[in-house]
């Protein structure tokens, strides 16, 4: 007999899922805790629903009107923290497109198979579709898409491809981006580019033409090939990754935005300190891109592009959350609205976002999730979490034990109120090994591979811990940072060499290293060997 509604909700918030709660957290305290219960193949689903997971690239919460922001309208996301949950202090595991997605579909950190980085090729020529030039996922890894695909559900990846081997590309999904089509082949450049050298060096294109059509915009064919997988698999559960490649730079003005209505003189410019007061790991970047005499007027336009860019993101999250709702598939479908890391967006005299940079403006990233009698409506949530987290929340809704490789901790018993605590610490970390970043024979396209070419040091491996009251981020070469994230929340002052805090930061060096320690690579799996 199929499960009502009403019975699944049931079973998801108080049956099955119940009985593999897992402990309080991984880093609740200095004590080693593990998962007995993991299993290292999960069960077949007790519970099957549709799961629909927006990442937008580069979204940054401060841009966001459900976050606080006064000059965006953003209506997607509004309707979606007032229907469903947010989570105000959602962290990613690294500040980069690539690791961050692979960390989030495994329930994984991105170390653990070396996902440090975008591209393995040996020089920086432009991507092509088709080539296997990533440190994506590849198919011995465990992971939500192989799982919910061998057990029936239909799959697709839709827009920018930051996640798979291209080998599996067509192999795991049932519906890909259309990349061969007329009408993504025959689109022309959508950008005026009448700006300054300055402007350009901040990533900045200009304005989308006038007369451009929107519908032939990357996120408005991604949107199209979504809505069309829905309607074909209305009837199966499914799993949609949905990438929308705003507000990813380079920069430029949607002016048929409603923030692009803003006079600029009503756009704030974040305060930033002169160059030798800050980190060495932000010197770097500011010295390259060569922007400290940008003008202010310059600074609010490159701003307020980002905005339009965010809205214009959102705008396409709405669509999709209507066609699921025009379908009848509110009740069973999950939608994640998330990001894979943020962007600077002019904060520190700095735009886009680096690989070893951990300010919140960077790793602290929108988290919003929807079922209806599942995640609460309205409900905002306080407490720090992972996006290694989100794996463990699908399994534990599904009805399935929780796999030995996940290494997150499910939100659903925080979300329920079944628990006011999850974690008390979370982590971040980027950068690659030194030998990879000295490289002389790159040749130069954008401002970021400059950074590469003049600093190479602010590429080295980092990482970051951040607990209730306190950010520390521990580098192999420059400058540590500590941040008292309650009188100092947007990381102005750096304390690490401040000797009142010399207690605080051996704390928050004993957390990283047992952090590392725990979650070293776990395979082979020691207890599935005939030893």
């Amino acid at each position: 007999m199929k499960e009502s509604r009403r019975d699944f909700i049931k079973t998801v918030t108080a049956g099955s899922v119940a009985a593999i709660a897992q402990p309080d957290g991984l880093f609740r305290d200095k004590k080693t805790e593990i998962r007995s219960s993991s299993s290292v193949t999960p069960n077949e689903p007790k519970n099957k629903f549709n799961i629909i997971w927006i990442t937008c690239d580069e979204m940054n919460t401060k841009a966001m009107s459900v976050y606080g922001n006064s000059f965006t309208k953003m209506p997607a996301a509004e309707q979606l923290g007032k229907e469903g949950t947010m989570f105000n202090y959602s962290y990613v595991q690294m500040p980069k497109s690539v690791p961050s997605r692979c960390s989030m579909i495994t329930g994984r950190y991105p170390h653990c198979e070396g996902h440090r980085t975008l591209t393995g090729k040996l020089d920086c020529e432009p991507f092509q579709y088709g080539k296997n030039d990533d440190f994506t996922l590849t198919e011995k890894e465990p992971n939500l898409v192989k799982y919910l695909k061998d057990r029936g559900y239909k799959t697709c990846l839709l827009g920018k491809n930051h996640l798979v081997d291209w080998t599996l590309h067509k192999k795991w999904f049932d519906k890909t981006s259309e990349w061969d089509s007329p009408e993504w082949k025959n689109r022309t450049d959508p950008y005026t580019r009448d700006v300054s050298d300055k402007m350009k060096r901040a990533d900045f294109n200009g304005r989308i033409k006038e007369d451009y059509d929107y519908n032939l915009l990357e996120d408005s064919l991604c949107v199209k090939w979504s809505k069309d997988f829905l309607r074909e698999n209305k009837d199966n559960p499914f799993l949609a990754l949905i990438d929308i490649g705003l507000p990813h730079p380079p920069y430029a003005e949607y002016t048929k935005m409603p923030s692009y209505q803003i006079q600029l003189e009503d756009i704030p410019v974040p305060p930033y300190q002169p160059l030798d007061k800050v980190p060495s790991v932000e010197q770097c970047k500011r010295k390259s891109y060569d922007l400290e005499n940008l003008a202010e007027i310059d600074r609010k336009r490159i701003r307020r592009a980002y905005y339009t860019m965010c809205e214009f993101a959102d705008s396409k999250v709405k669509e999709i959350i209507d066609e699921v709702d025009q379908l009848g598939l509110k009740e069973k479908t999950l939608i994640i609205y998330s990001a894979d890391h943020g962007d600077s967006n002019g904060e520190r005299n700095c735009y886009e976002k680096w690989d070893t940079f951990f300010y919140d403006d960077i790793t602290k990233v929108p988290l919003i999730m929807r079922l209806p009698g599942v995640f609460p409506p309205e409900k905002k949530i306080n407490n720090l979490v992972e996006f290694v987290d989100i794996v463990p929340t699908i399994f534990e809704m599904l009805g399935c034990e929780i796999p030995l490789w996940v290494q997150g901790k499910s939100l659903l018993s925080l979300v329920q109120g079944k628990t006011a605590k999850h974690k008390d610490a979370v982590f971040s970390q980027g950068g690659v090994e030194k030998e990879a970043t000295f490289r002389p024979d790159l040749s130069i396209k954008t401002p970021k591979q400059k950074v590469v070419i003049d600093f190479p040091e602010s590429m080295i491996r980092s990482q970051m811990v951040r607990t209730d009251k306190y950010k520390y981020v521990y580098r192999l070469e420059g400058d540590c940072e500590l941040y008292d994230m309650i009188s100092d929340p947007g990381e102005q002052t750096n304390l690490v060499n401040n000797a009142s805090y010399l207690s605080i930061i051996s704390d928050l060096k004993d957390r990283m290293l047992r952090f590392t320690i725990e979650t070293e690579t776990n395979y082979p799996l020691i207890d599935k060997l005939n030893c």
